[in-house]
């Protein structure tokens, strides 16, 4: 039974690293350009780029049902539940005002997942918090207990911007009041775990092998954990809804949203 447990927060662990760092990586492709090319903020493309001309490998991308959905327009929603999302909203900002700057964060135990990507930041999340509130499998959301706080850049100083939450609910968990908290997964994600440091050699949503992974040593999920971002930070508001994909305001350290193959900034990100 111990051992049992043992496993069960390796898994948990796994699967939160997973959703926190796919919830970074994979936001440059949902709202922002296609890999290394510098786009004008703050306008979106219409849609999510998918072209894999620029990749280096011959991994292709696979268009992400649950993304495409995040993209569409809010439905109108009842008067009791917009009163409900308004007060979850409340209790959300206020839990991320908690944390003001990255050095607020990682006093309070909280570390980086993945790297920095334009349109969702920097990711930090606290694997002892996460462990004990994604095990129950709920359908509601906690706005209090995010999975992962969301930064503008990766140095002490840099502020909050909005939040991430998990589920791993079978299906699409009932999260906030309302329709317009669109969910989404990603499939095929290798995570490599080398001193102290989580790489993702892979493009999330690709065509990668288990094999390919596991030539690298790494961890390989078909499928992750339910997620959605809340942008609720004054200040930080997404222009395409407080539950989109992307922010598409948040940019690289140098204006721009040059990424690598995975997604992550390709330059400073502080």
């Amino acid at each position: 039974m111990r051992n049992r447990g043992k496993v069960a927060f390796a898994e948990i662990f796994v699967a939160t690293i997973a959703a926190v760092v796919l919830g970074a990586a994979c936001s440059s492709s949902a709202g922002h350009s296609a890999t290394g090319k510098v786009v004008t903020p703050p306008a979106p493309p219409a849609k999510p780029a998918t072209t894999t001309t620029t990749q280096p490998t011959a991994i292709g991308l696979r268009t992400n049902a649950d993304e495409q959905a995040e993209l569409g327009p809010d439905k109108p929603l009842t008067p009791a539940q917009r009163q409900q999302v308004a007060l979850q909203l409340v209790v959300a900002r206020s839990t991320a005002m908690q944390y003001p700057t990255v050095a607020d964060a990682t006093k309070a135990g909280y570390i980086l997942a993945g790297q920095f990507t334009p349109g969702a930041g920097a990711h930090y999340v606290s694997i002892s918090r996460s462990a004990g509130s994604y095990t129950s499998h709920s359908s509601a959301v906690d706005p209090a207990n995010p999975l992962a706080l969301i930064y503008q850049g990766t140095a002490p100083t840099s502020r909050v911007t909005g939040l991430m939450y998990g589920s791993f609910t079978t299906t699409a968990p009932e999260g906030f009041a309302g329709p317009n908290d669109r969910w989404h997964r990603h499939t095929n994600l290798c995570i490599t775990f080398d001193k102290g440091k989580i790489g993702v050699p892979f493009p999330p949503d690709s065509d990668v092998k288990k094999s390919a992974c596991d030539a690298l040593h790494g961890q390989f999920m078909r499928e992750t954990l339910w997620m959605v971002h809340a942008w609720v930070v004054p200040g930080w508001e997404s222009p395409q809804g407080v539950f989109s994909h992307a922010n598409v305001d948040l940019h690289c350290a140098d204006g721009t949203d040059r990424t690598d193959k995975v997604g992550f900034c390709t330059g400073a990100s502080a």
